[in-house]
């Protein structure tokens, strides 16, 4: 796999970033922010904050790897935490990678679906959702018509739905980036339309994911 110099790939703050922690646990994935860098010094990354407000429990020395998409691409360096900081927000520091590696998203094959779901735009403390349905789907993204609009371009959403494969249905939740809006719709009572970039998935609902894409395109292959 290619690799690239972290200094030169021109990061913004705000950049999401998948951090995995290794712990007694296994390993663990948390959804993190990129503060800043320190060229061939430290990332600083904002302290992942669990369900009740808590930040996670790290421990100076802590083996992570960092996993973010740039210009499409999926990129992924491994690293240590150096420093925990708890004013004037809980941030740490990472010490520096001597690499990234780097390769291009792959562009799965799409299914045609009506799938529901709740949408939630994540920018948003209500965290009231919006319903909608997928319509066109891969395991890398889809087409997402709602009853309301829930963002425009570059907004991070929440999207939730059930899939069934089989006899088995598992609820699946989703964190996507909205990359266009759509102004033709496929169903009735939609308002709003995009195409959406998923970004952050459990590897146990991925395998949901796939499993259900594959189911369809065995339907549509039969119907054929």
């Amino acid at each position: 796999m290619p690799t690239h110099d972290l200094s030169k790939m021109r990061l913004t703050a705000g950049l999401s970033i998948n951090l995995e922690v290794t712990g007694g646990e296994g390993q663990q994935r948390y959804k993190g922010t990129l503060i800043g860098l320190v060229p061939g010094r430290t990332v600083l990354v904002n302290t992942p904050m669990l369900g009740d407000k808590r930040p996670l429990l790290l421990r100076k020395s802590q083996a992570v790897v960092c996993r973010f998409l740039s210009h499409k691409v999926v990129c992924a360096f491994r690293s240590q935490v150096v420093h925990l900081c708890t004013t004037p927000m809980h941030y740490m520091h990472l010490g520096w990678p001597s690499e990234v590696e780097v390769g291009t998203v792959r562009k799965s094959e799409r299914v045609t679906v009506n799938l529901p779901v709740v949408i939630i735009n994540q920018t948003k403390n209500s965290g009231e959702g919006a319903h909608g349905a997928i319509v066109d789907l891969s395991t890398s993204g889809a087409r997402l018509e709602s009853v309301d609009p829930v963002g425009g371009v570059g907004t991070p959403i929440l999207v939730r739905g059930k899939v069934l494969v089989g006899h088995v249905s598992r609820l699946i939740s989703i964190e996507a980036l909205i990359v266009a809006e759509v102004g033709k719709f496929e169903l009735a009572n939609t308002t709003a339309a995009y195409g959406i970039e998923f970004t952050v998935l459990s590897d146990l609902d991925f395998l949901a994911l796939q499993a259900f894409v594959n189911c369809q395109i065995i339907k549509q292959d039969d119907t054929d």
